[in-house]
């Protein structure tokens, strides 16, 4: 079977094709000459010219239906289509011509077309696509023109001058813009970049005029041409950027999540409204704080926290403990009856995923050591790592956007509703953290999740709202999560360092404690003994007034330890308050102790002065009585002396005139004479005592 095959004849190198096989006989057409038309030769003649098969150099290229290429074979087609009716007779030359001729006056199309069409058709491999125009070679596509004088491309209409063509120079003028400056730094336009080509243009062509240099359309071409889009994004991107919001998803998170439980995302944001005081709705109190848990494989609000503590392990904390617990008593305190069936999820997750700065080390480890939680962090400016948190920010918050005052409008909103958002503030804390949780509420248990994946032995007639899901996945995967008592858990989540005991109390960041059963142990007792230098105290940093101590180092018990009042001043105060209240006091006390430290030389010199003069007087009066004399009368000179001191010290009245004499005695009747003598005067000193025994 020859026919459509291609052969080269190895006398001229010519290649022909088989256009017809009728018995022993063979048609051929010469497939490279624009004049050719079939001729004979019998198939003996064609073995024994050795003719040679070949490829085919016309594959049958596909059309794009409904494409002006399209259009041009079907309209080639539909032309010489009646000639081939009679196939035989188009390889003789009279009935050819007698054919052509009758199909000339049934269409209009010139006797050229036909025969070329015809031609083409039988060396392009006899088929309907042979017809087709080749505009894949058009344009030379993906084919640079460098080696060229002139500008290629439409002419200038208004523009003066021709332009300068984009020959190789020019292009590596480019490359080395585009690769140098526009791709590694992300804020340089397109424009900037062109700007710094002409630059280097003229630089190198001094004699360059102004209508001879890159144009922007030459340049953005070359670039669009020459550098693919996504490599441009990835270069001029920052890394951590592109890997958050460009780079290809390939999985979900809920692929690699067993079931409830499994893996738990905590994540805050500042609340997208103001709020006003409680006790005075005059009073804007600023943005709340938004914690949100949320179960990954069920899609499941766990539990929150919305407050004014900014994000930290506090905050992070209340939203974990409600997330451990059942929040039908957490509903209750702000008005929202619900059943326990309704919010479902109680217990504790086998892992958590959190920032670093909330999971911080020390409280970390409670949580892996006591709850036995597999913790990861996610990597920083990476929301991505915890993308079912982060989405539903926005999906919560776009619930009471339209309906509530002083919801935080863009900058252009501010300037042209022609006031400030913060003034038309009306919820106070408790009504907004209401109406979160009958938000949170209502999407656990009627939210459809979009584009939810189904693990293969999930139903297809579960529906993809998180409650249901949740349910399944109790009771098909995880089971009942493990259960905490409520108290304990809160306790153990909060943070904790190491307190000193001494015969004062439990010292903590300069703080005393004491507590009940630190007494019955005789910790504080003055005296020496074996009570313990350092334990372990929790404490919550909103709050100095009670701190909760571990005696034996585990997280099953703990003792309230109440302020002291030697650390009264603090009662009331934030942790952070009372560091700043112990910082200026210690200020105030450096300060005293500076100014004591500087005068104290000039006291101490006056003490020396004193001595030295003492000692100069006792020089000069020196004594001539015996050692001895001296050391007998002190008893003497002492009365002698204290007398002469409460005669100068004696209380006087200023007013008092002063006498030359005494005052005379009148002495009552009686026939005795008066006499001082008998009298027992009391020393001073007893007589100051106290006479009750």
């Amino acid at each position: 079977m020859l026919l459509n095959q291609v052969f080269s004849d190895p006398d001229t190198n010519r290649r022909h094709r088989v256009v017809l096989e009728h018995l022993s006989n063979l048609m051929l057409i010469d497939i490279d000459s624009e004049k050719a038309w079939p001729f004979p030769i019998s198939e003996e003649e064609f073995h024994a010219a050795g003719y040679e098969s070949i490829s085919d150099p016309y594959p049958l290229v596909s059309i794009e239906e409904g494409s002006v290429g399209a259009a041009r074979r079907d309209d080639a087609w539909s032309t010489i289509s009646p000639l081939l009716g009679d196939y035989a007779l188009m390889f003789i030359k009279s009935e050819r011509n007698r054919l052509i001729g009758q199909l000339l006056i049934s269409t209009d199309k010139p006797r050229l077309y036909i025969t070329r069409q015809l031609r083409r058709y039988w060396q392009r491999g006899m088929a309907p696509n042979a017809l087709a125009p080749d505009y894949y070679k058009c344009g030379a596509a993906g084919q640079p023109r460098r080696e060229i004088e002139n500008k290629v491309g439409r002419k200038r209409t208004v523009s003066l001058g021709v332009g300068v063509p984009v020959t190789e120079e020019v292009a590596e003028l480019f490359r080395m813009v585009l690769d140098g400056f526009y791709l590694t730094n992300e804020k340089v336009p397109l424009t900037a970049a062109k700007d710094k080509a002409v630059g280097l243009f003229k630089a190198r062509y001094p004699t360059a005029t102004e209508s001879a240099v890159p144009t922007l359309k030459q340049f953005r071409y070359f670039f669009q041409t020459n550098y693919q889009n996504s490599v441009v994004m990835r270069k001029r991107t920052p890394a951590r950027i592109y890997e958050k919001d460009i780079r290809a998803l390939t999985s979900t998170s809920a692929n690699l999540n067993f079931g409830p439980g499994a893996r738990y995302e905590i994540d805050a944001t500042i609340g997208d409204l103001y709020l006003v005081a409680e006790d005075d709705p005059n009073v804007i109190i600023g943005r709340p704080v938004l914690y949100f848990v949320k179960d990954v494989f069920s899609r499941m609000v766990v539990g929150m926290y919305v407050g004014l503590e900014n994000p930290s392990w506090v905050a992070a904390m209340l939203a974990l403990s409600n997330s451990f617990s059942d929040k039908t008593a957490y509903c209750r305190e702000y008005g929202v009856n619900i059943r326990t069936e309704d919010w479902p999820s109680i217990g504790i997750p086998a892992g958590m995923m959190a920032d670093r700065g909330e999971l911080l080390y020390r409280q970390a480890d409670v949580l892996v050591n006591r709850f036995g939680v597999q913790l990861s962090n996610s990597r920083a400016y990476r929301g991505d790592d915890k993308a079912i948190c982060e989405r539903f920010f926005n999906t919560i918050q776009s619930q009471f956007r339209p309906y509530v005052g002083g919801v935080v409008e863009p900058v252009n909103g501010k300037k042209r509703i022609g006031k400030r958002y913060e003034l038309d503030a009306v919820l106070n804390l408790s009504e907004f953290t209401k109406m979160l949780i009958n938000l949170v509420v209502v999407y656990n248990t009627q939210h459809v999740i979009e584009g939810y994946d189904l693990a293969p032995d999930m139903p297809v007639d579960l529906p993809s709202i998180p409650l249901d899901l949740w349910n399944w996945g109790i009771q098909n995967r995880t089971g009942k999560l493990r259960l905490c008592d409520e108290s304990l858990a809160r306790i153990n989540l909060l943070p904790y360092e190491n307190g000193t005991v001494s015969q004062v109390g439990i010292t903590l960041k300069g703080l005393v404690y004491t507590c009940r059963e630190a007494i019955t142990a005789g910790w504080f007792d003055r005296i020496r003994q074996n009570r313990p230098s350092k334990v372990e105290v929790a404490f919550d940093p909103r709050r100095t007034n009670t701190v909760y101590l571990r005696p034996d180092k585990t997280f099953e018990n703990y003792w309230v330890c109440e302020l002291s009042d030697r650390s009264r001043k603090f009662r009331d105060m934030s942790f952070m308050e009372a560091a700043g209240v112990l910082k200026a006091m210690g200020r105030t006390k450096a300060t005293a102790r500076q100014a004591e430290e500087y005068r104290k030389p000039d006291s101490l010199a006056d003490v020396e002065q004193i001595v030295a003069t003492a000692k100069k007087r006792q020089k000069i009066n020196k004594s001539s009585a015996s050692d001895s004399a001296r050391l007998r009368g002190i008893r003497d000179n002492r009365v002698t002396e204290k007398e002469t001191e409460r005669d100068q010290s004696a209380i006087r009245n200023n007013n008092q005139v002063k006498r030359d004499r005494p005052a005379d005695v009148v002495p009552f009747r009686s026939q005795k004479t008066p006499s001082n003598e008998g009298i027992d005067y009391p020393d001073l000193d007893a007589f100051l005592e106290d006479d009750d025994d």
